[in-house]
């Protein structure tokens, strides 16, 4: 498997948030490269050592983990002890100004993804023209969304997308959530991880449009920088962080997938909420799409490397469509009505008939 990855981080533009709290990592470990963006939560200081405490903690426990351990397992494992080491620096008994922090993470092995998240720091999957938010936030917002009380379009800019539900470092636990099954992965599938001062400020058509078309003539740390750069030029109210990976060739896979996404099952960590819907044709929300024409094939495309250093601060084929449905065949009811129709005329007819003989 070979992939393009770059990222951008950017304090944003309010002067009571110069200190950056977001924090992001990537590293090839024994079980796949991984990629973390995490938004700290606590005020300055509290924040940025907690957001930087998961990441490390994150990246080191999977980069500690055996070959053969399972990717999603050991993913879940890390972010579970990152939510506790983090939930330390709050100190013991109530503390309402405790520390915390989102966490996205995504773990790319042998043609799959792993996804695995806490809070509001989200994922998107760009493939065919269209793309995908892979992971659900936890927070107040979606929560109204999923009852029906508000849509996806009054969630946009609403004044309380701010309240969270879950985070590491609030509780010594945390409930880590993963897909169902891994993502199966195409050449030329673009993912993009983000902290919320991107998603707060961009719909996600204007991701899918930015990314497009930096990407057609430039390469993925082009699009990280402008991603940011459309955040500040909407205001720029929070931190922004963006990681991008491209997704060059994406190598054998772990299981044989059919139409419908991969086919493997797995039993998962008790502690772990599963999410549907899975395989590469079923996105979690529904998918935007763009003008035709994105998607070259990834031999065209810019194949320069682009790495990020380990820690950070300061189209694939397209979705499957329905088979043509066949032609209705002849309905059996009506064969009978016909048939009752005939034998009732015939029956008239010889009554007239012997009418007539009389």
């Amino acid at each position: 498997m070979q992939l393009e990855f770059a990222s951008a981080t950017d304090p944003g533009l309010d002067p009571h948030k110069r200190v950056n709290e977001d924090s992001y990592g990537q590293v090839d470990t024994p079980v796949g490269r991984i990629f973390v963006v995490c938004d700290g939560m606590g005020g300055h200081v509290g924040g940025k050592q907690a957001s930087e405490l998961a990441v490390k903690t994150i990246v080191d426990l999977v980069s500690a983990a055996h070959p053969s351990d399972e990717p999603v397992r050991a993913l879940v494992a890390a972010i579970e002890e990152a939510a506790r080491r983090v939930y330390e620096l709050g100190g013991p008994g109530v503390n309402l100004q405790r520390p915390g922090s989102t966490c996205v993470a995504a773990l790319f092995k042998e043609g799959m993804l792993e996804l695995a998240h806490v809070g509001d720091s989200r994922a998107y999957m760009i493939r065919s023209k269209q793309i995908h938010r892979v992971t659900r936030d936890h927070s107040y917002i979606q929560e109204l969304i999923d009852s029906g009380k508000i849509s996806e379009k009054e969630a946009f800019g609403h004044p309380e997308s701010n309240k969270i539900t879950r985070a590491l470092g609030m509780t010594p636990t945390v409930q880590v959530e993963t897909r169902s099954e891994p993502l199966e992965l195409f050449d030329g599938d673009v993912f993009i991880l983000a902290t919320d001062g991107l998603t707060d400020l961009a719909r996600n058509e204007e991701i899918l449009v930015t990314t497009h078309s930096l990407l057609k003539t430039a390469d993925v740390q082009a699009a990280c920088n402008e991603l940011v750069a459309l955040a500040n030029r909407r205001g720029g109210h929070d931190n922004i962080t963006v990681q991008v990976v491209r997704v060059q060739r994406a190598g054998p896979k772990l299981t044989q997938t059919q139409a419908g996404g991969p086919v493997r099952s797995r039993s998962l960590p008790p502690s772990t909420v599963v999410q549907g819907p899975p395989g590469h044709t079923q996105p979690a929300l529904t998918p935007t799409q763009v003008d035709a024409g994105y998607g070259a094939p990834a031999s065209s495309l810019p194949m320069g490397p682009h790495s990020a250093p380990p820690f950070g601060g300061p189209h694939g084929p397209p979705p499957s469509l329905p088979a043509p449905s066949a032609p209705p065949g002849p309905n059996p009811l009506m064969n009978v009505v016909l048939a009752m129709a005939v034998v009732i005329g015939l029956l008239l007819a010889a009554l007239v008939w012997a009418l007539k003989l009389r």
